[in-house]
């Protein structure tokens, strides 16, 4: 063995086996027995081998890495969906590497140049709204890509996520019929996001169901939630609920109702977005909309190896989501 570690030739001479069956091992083939698997990845850990990721894309051309852009990693929602992906695509023997975009596309478009010269086979990307520069750059060298957290049967790219607006509208319906009538929506910034856009659309199909259905634009963080609530708060808005497309913003105006001295849900209603992790630990837990971020990047990381493997095209595929009821909404009527 040399300074660098053991070589595929070292694993083949201490097991007696091909240099071929020791690469479809370690790549993640199929087309060996669970005694030779075992013989082999026993080999390797006791020999200290690792595969060379350099000569297997030279020789087959494939690197067996994913790339993954996504917008931020401060909310856990996104850190479930890469675990998943992660996870998914290490059990065929591929890697994952992430990028953040800012929910820039010059940034994302920069991020993708390097992600494809460090040889990325497939691209993972959130949202439907790219540049163009960056979608022609992957369809001229045919490398396979989807879009995530949304979904679009009409899209001609592949879309595995949630339907946004239908959602929107769902948490909406949910309002209304708990007798809720003013209800002011907050959301994150419009150009930064088509997914709050579709919300906001969604929601905003069924204003002829409300007296008052306001929307207000604020930064996507605890603090912009806050902000923005504090402020409707003190100009004396009179809204019964508020309808946070995010749990980040409804943790604000958790806070916001706190420091004016209204209770939730006795004085003002509150429902969230997204079922992260602490949503069920707050006082009164959050009602909120359960977004399958696991399971998305679970869907998107089969679809990719499998089309990776074997050609088959990527497909839209919607995931379910549901309203988790807790005790953040009042019934008014």
């Amino acid at each position: 063995m040399s300074r660098l570690g053991a070589s595929i030739r070292d694993v083949a001479r201490e097991t007696g086996l091909s240099t071929a069956t020791i690469s479809r091992v370690v790549n993640g083939g199929t087309r060996v027995s669970e005694e030779t698997r075992k013989r082999v990845l026993d080999a390797c850990a006791r020999l200290d081998y690792l595969p060379n990721p350099a000569a297997r894309a030279l020789s087959t051309r494939r690197s067996k890495v994913v790339a993954a852009i996504i917008p931020t990693i401060e909310h856990s929602v996104f850190a479930k969906f890469i675990a998943a992906i992660e996870r998914t695509l290490g059990l065929r023997g591929y890697s994952l590497v992430l990028a953040i975009s800012n929910s820039d596309e010059a940034e994302e478009l920069a991020a993708a140049r390097k992600l494809l010269g460090m040889g990325a086979d497939a691209f993972i990307l959130s949202g439907q709204t790219h540049s163009g520069a960056l979608l022609n750059m992957l369809a001229k060298r045919q490398v396979p890509y989807a879009h995530t957290s949304v979904w679009d049967p009409d899209s001609t790219c592949p879309t595995v996520g949630y339907d946004n607006a239908g959602l929107a509208k769902e948490a909406v319906k949910h309002l209304h019929s708990h007798g809720h009538r003013n209800v002011a929506i907050v959301h994150g910034p419009l150009v930064e996001s088509d997914r709050t856009q579709a919300r906001c659309d969604g929601a905003r199909s069924l204003h002829g169901l409300f007296d008052t259905l306001d929307f207000f634009e604020t930064p996507l963080s605890v603090a912009g939630g806050k902000a923005c609530v504090g402020r409707t708060l003190a100009d004396g808005g009179g809204y019964s609920a508020y309808l946070c497309f995010s749990d980040v913003l409804a943790l604000g105006a958790y806070f916001a109702c706190a420091d004016a001295g209204k209770r939730i849900p006795q004085d003002v209603s509150v429902m969230g977005f997204d079922n992260l992790d602490w949503a069920a630990e707050v006082v009164p837990p959050l009602t909120t909309i359960d977004l399958p971020a696991f399971g998305m990047g679970e869907a998107v990381g089969a679809q990719i190896v499998e089309c990776l493997e074997t050609n088959a095209p990527l497909q839209s595929q919607l995931l379910p989501a549901r309203i988790i009821q807790r005790g953040s909404v009042a019934r008014l009527t």
